[in-house]
């Protein structure tokens, strides 16, 4: 396959008319086409390229799990599926940093240190609660709520966490930035989104109340697991989950 020529460029140029009047979009297809001819690749090569470098801009990977969008204040999150929770149910955990303690709970692992998660969120203007402690049982987590989607290779759609995630009491999920900055470093369990109102998780689920781990142990809010029916089914697959700010009416 032949680079793009000099003739065919001249060509375009004069279909277009004046150089002056010539859109952004022509001059890109333009500028693209002399650099092919310069490194002799085809145009539809170059073009690929620098689609693919988008997407790696833009798409958080192992060794960039975390990507911020302060313009549309959000924050893109690297995970995999612990393929044991696609099956074993647990009552709090949903998004656990790799080296937390907690990590092995959790039905998705992060790439992204839970304090750097947090750092993000408060890079994009969300607003911390601070409100739970743990003590305070009965009462629901507080702070800006978030809009969490989750994607990942070849789907081409964002799902809701209803979709994700099974919760056996059904009240659903309602992200809210808790915060707890101090609680997460110092209990190290590595929470980045808990299930249900939480005093060390950094975002929790505000559809369920702050209780205690020995209620917790008796009788729980909920159960929670991966959707096996949806989620890749593959040990350790991927999932980009997408935390955006809701906007306020």
């Amino acid at each position: 396959m032949k680079p793009s020529s000099p003739l065919r460029i001249k060509t375009y140029m004069f279909k277009h008319g004046n150089i002056n009047k010539i859109t952004r979009r022509s001059f890109f297809k333009i500028s693209l086409a002399f650099a092919g001819l310069i490194l002799n690749v085809p145009l539809r090569y170059l073009v690929a390229g620098v689609l693919e470098a988008g997407v790696k801009n833009f798409f958080p990977t192992r060794k960039n799990p975390l990507i911020i969008d302060e313009k549309n204040r959000s924050v893109s999150l690297y995970t995999e599926i612990n393929p044991e929770n696609l099956y074993k149910s647990n009552p709090h955990c949903g998004v656990v940093f790799k080296d937390g303690k907690l990590a092995d709970k959790g039905i998705l692992k992060a790439y992204a240190h839970h304090i750097d998660f947090y750092n993000a969120l408060i890079q994009i203007g969300a607003k911390q609660g601070n409100n739970l402690s743990k003590d305070n049982t009965g009462e629901y987590v507080k702070g800006d709520e978030l809009i969490v989607t989750a994607t990942w290779q070849g789907l081409n759609k964002e799902l809701s966490l209803n979709d994700i995630f099974f919760d056996s009491t059904g009240k659903g999920f309602k992200i809210r930035f808790g915060g707890n900055k101090i609680a997460a470093a110092e209990e190290n369990t590595g929470c980045i989104t808990c299930l249900e109102s939480c005093w060390v998780g950094i975002t929790s689920n505000a559809a369920y109340p702050n209780i205690s781990s020995f209620k917790r142990m008796f009788s729980p809010n909920s159960h929670f697991r991966g959707n096996m029916d949806v989620l890749p089914h593959e040990d350790y697959s991927p999932v980009v989950l997408i935390y955006r700010l809701k906007k306020k009416q």
